[in-house]
Order: structure tokens, then C-alpha cells, then sequence
């Protein structure tokens, strides 16, 4: 979570630049054959990555920029019924890297896609070997198709990756917001796959077995993870353990209490949703990627995964799943997020959000009349996430922790179907809060204006919640 330092940067105007995508991936299906081998170029790979996609820039795209792992190459794209795309393809350095090369392949599109408008879907084929690229700037990322074990991800480019050769380009393609995607693997040996896209059937043909898998839910760029794993029952936190190497069962139950108190708070997990733990060798760098946390040896412990598995735990009951920006629910999940820490945490956030307030004040002069319900039709989108924030978190010490998070599981639901916006957050809030000394800040803040009247009132984040006791 960025909410300590991201909400006081809102107002202030000091994010960094970073590289805007003009591509939003919809779905993708990933069909791969592999052969392994000890060393990295006798290995071999023949993939076909098929992707819908839309523009979500500001101007027609006329072409795209993939990258691929410097082992790889591309044989042809398919477009639209059929029709043969024209590529180019170069080794090519990558800015904000000292040693990263990349196979990036500039691919025309047959007519410019305008903005929203046109949904495109193409098919990429290409085919070749992995390189570790754990020497040239990409620490931990050292998969090669290695019989004991390797991995299929966007960090290793073992399949197209939607940027330029550029570290900001490449680092939002990496974090893209989640939607379904699909993987058929034909594996040679005994090896499985695990990772973020869950096993929908598994079949053998001779020495070959193929795996059909699915993503049960929207989730960031796939990680698979093929080797010789056994997998533990199913719970909310299961483990993909590889014999012969240290066992995060320990790590396990060191936060299983932390899995029992968001259940408790915001209710059960939606069946088949759960938190995986897979292990890998050691110098793979431990990444979470969607319902998959991959952990290297030195990071097994209670003491060196502990945090890493709280925050994926918590990911999984985010209110905002999809992770979509100005969405009603980002504030709140910001909330929640530090009352899992509570202490210090908790306390930090309150006044940070308070703080990021009053600067966008000052900032802004609309803010001081407009209600959040009004803040993306007023323009303010920037400033619905930590204001909103702070008001869930004040709603919270009104009310206490058991009325709190029993109106929230209530909104969770019922906000949960179908269109939603902090107009209907508003509405909920007024129908469904009792007390009423809490019921006239949420309507004071949710849907009159008042916000400017009482941070004029109030110096700190307690004499806030003073106001309405």
C-alpha cells in the first residue's frame, strides 16, 4: 500500500514522471510447448500468445511495442481474420537498465485504434530459448528452461510484454491492473505448474502432460512456476512445497491468525479464492503475483515473510479486486489496510490522511464546498481517494470497530453488483447508519460540502472526530 506517503504526494504535486501505456490488456491465452535442457540455449520453447486489447490513450495507436526475452523471437503476428501484421524486430538496450537487452518487436497495426472505441485481438507467435537475465540489472529473475525447475512470467519476458524498452514502461506493464487470462502448457517429465492460474485439467500423452489453466479470478501478468512441487490442501493459505528444501509451514501459521481477522471483519472469501505459497530455489527474488506469493529459501521465515505474506493475504479482500483508479472503494481499502497493523500504523495513517487534507485545501478551493460524491464530476478525481480515506477512517473511531466493519461487510455486498459510484456509497451510508452524531458526518462529508467547514474547525485528526462526539 502507498497510503502514508502516496496521499501526502496527491496534493502536493511531486509524483514522479512516469510512463503512460496506451495499451489496456482485456484477456489473454497463452499456448506453449517446451523442450529442457541443462544449458540455456539447447532449450527450447514454441508459444503462441493470443491478446485482446484496447487503446486507453489520449491519440490513435497506429503501432505496438512487445518485448521478449533476448532468447526469443517472433515468427509472424496475426491480426483480425487472419490478416498477416507487419513486424519489426531488434536487439535493444533498455533505458533505465546498465545491461538489459530485450528482442523488441514494433508491430503495424492494419488501421489506427482511436481512443475506447475499437477492441483489437491478435495472436503472437514466437519461439526459442530463456536467458537469465539475473546478470544484466534483473535480480532474481534467472530463469532458463531448466528441467529441475523454471518459470514462465512477464519479469523474465518468457512472453510478449506490451511496452517500450524503457524501466517506466516496462514497470507499469508489470503492474497491470488485473483481468482473465488462460495458459495451455504441454510439459515434458513429471513436473507441475503452480502460480496465479489455477490447474483446470491435466491430461498425459506419453511423456508429455498438458496442463489447461485458468484464472479463477481477474489477475496481474501470469506467474507459473513448473517444477516438482506437492501442493498442501487447499485452504485460505495453501503451499506449493518442492522436496528437499525449507518448508514455509511455519510461515504459514505465523499468519493464519491475520487470515482469520479479515475473515472475521469483512467476511468469507469467495470459494476457490485463496493465498498460494511457492516456494522456489534459491536467488529467484520473491515476488507476489496475484493469489501467488513466490518465496525463496531466505525468505521462509516468520521474520522475512511475515509482512511480504500480510499485505498478499489482504489482497485478496480488497473491496477493489480489479484494482481500477478512481474506484469508490480505493480510500476504504486504504483504511483497512492500516487497521490490519494497527499500533503505530493505524496512527500515522489517520494523521497522514489528515495532513493530505488540509494541503488539498489549501490547493484547491472547490474542495472546501464539494461533497466526495461530487468529486470526479467536479474534476477532483486526485483527491477522492485519501479524502474519502480519511472519512471511513473517522466514520470508524465514531462508530467503533463493531458497528464499522459491520456496515462495511453490508456496503462490500451491496456495492459489490453492477454499478457503483460514492453517490450510492452516500445513499448506503445514510440509510444504513444508526447512530446519529456519525450518520450527520457521513452526510456532511459524503454528500453536503461540509469538509472545508470542519478542517477549518479542526487542527488535528482527534479533534475532527471531536466534532461529531
Amino acid at each position: 500500500m502507498r497510503l502514508l506517503v502516496g496521499v501526502l504526494l496527491l496534493f502536493l504535486g511531486t509524483v514522479s514522471a512516469k510512463a503512460e501505456s496506451h495499451i489496456e490488456l482485456l484477456n489473454a491465452t497463452l499456448v506453449a510447448k517446451f523442450h529442457f535442457a541443462e544449458e540455456a540455449s539447447d532449450g527450447q520453447m514454441v508459444g503462441a500468445y493470443q491478446v485482446s486489447f484496447r487503446n486507453n490513450g489520449d491519440t490513435p495507436l497506429s503501432t505496438l511495442s512487445l518485448l521478449l526475452n533476448p532468447g526469443l523471437t517472433v515468427e509472424k503476428v496475426v491480426g483480425p481474420g487472419g490478416k498477416m501484421l507487419k513486424t519489426k524486430s531488434r536487439m535493444t538496450p533498455v533505458q533505465g537498465f546498465d545491461y538489459l537487452e530485450l528482442n523488441q518487436v514494433e508491430v503495424a497495426l492494419t488501421r489506427p485504434m482511436l481512443k475506447n472505441r475499437i477492441r483489437r485481438e491478435i495472436v503472437v507467435h514466437y519461439r526459442g530459448y530463456l536467458e537469465d537475465l539475473s546478470k544484466t540489472g534483473l535480480v532474481g529473475v534467472k530463469e532458463t528452461l531448466h528441467p529441475d525447475f523454471t518459470m514462465i512470467r512477464a519479469q523474465s519476458f518468457g512472453y510478449p510484454v506490451f511496452a517500450d524498452a524503457d524501466r517506466l514502461s516496462i514497470q507499469e506493464a508489470w503492474t497491470h491492473k488485473p483481468f482473465y487470462q488462460v495458459a495451455f502448457l504441454d510439459i515434458p517429465g513429471l513436473n507441475t505448474v503452480v502460480g496465479d492460474l489455477k490447474i483446470a485439467q491435466k491430461t498425459t500423452d506419453g511423456d508429455i502432460t498438458k496442463f489447461e489453466m485458468k484464472s479463477e479470478q481477474p489477475t496481474g501478468l501470469m506467474s507459473l512456476a513448473i517444477g516438482p512441487y506437492q501442493q498442501s490442501p487447499t485452504d485460505i493459505i495453501a503451499i506449493a512445497k518442492l522436496a528437499g528444501r525449507p518448508d514455509p509451514t511455519e510461515l504459514k501459521l505465523a499468519t493464519e491468525d491475520q487470515a482469520a481477522i479479515l475473515e472475521d471483519w469483512l467476511g468469507p472469501l469467495p470459494s476457490g479464492r485463496r493465498l498460494t505459497l511457492v516456494m522456489t530455489p534459491e536467488g529467484f527474488n520473491s515476488m507476489r503475483s496475484g493469489s501467488s506469493l513466490f518465496l525463496p529459501p531466505n525468505a521462509m521465515s516468520p521474520a522475512s515473510g511475515k509482512a511480504s505474506v500480510k499485505q498478499a493475504l489482504f489482497s485478496l479482500w480488497r473491496t477493489n479486486t480489479e484494482a481500477r483508479p478512481n474506484h469508490w472503494a480505493n480510500g476504504l481499502d486504504n483504511v483497512l489496510w492500516s487497521l490490519v497493523h494497527d499500533g503505530e500504523i493505524w496512527t500515522n495513517s489517520r494523521a497522514a490522511l489528515f495532513d493530505a487534507t488540509k494541503s488539498g485545501l489549501s490547493s484547491f478551493d472547490k474542495l472546501h464546498k464539494t461533497s466526495i460524491a461530487d468529486f470526479v464530476v467536479e474534476g477532483m478525481e486526485a483527491a477522492q481517494e485519501p479524502v474519502s480515506a480519511l472519512a471511513f477512517a473517522a466514520l470508524h473511531d465514531l462508530l467503533g470497530p463493531d458497528e464499522f466493519f459491520a456496515l462495511v461487510r453490508g456496503l462490500r455486498a451491496d456495492l459489490s453488483v453492477g454499478y457503483a459510484d460514492m453517490l450510492s456509497v452516500a445513499d448506503y451510508l445514510d440509510r444504513h447508519i444508526k447512530d446519529k452524531k456519525a450518520r450527520r458526518f457521513a452526510n456532511n462529508w459524503f454528500s453536503r460540502g461540509r469538509i472545508g467547514k470542519d478542517m477549518a474547525k479542526a487542527s488535528s485528526f482527534d479533534e475532527l472526530v471531536a466534532l461529531y462526539r
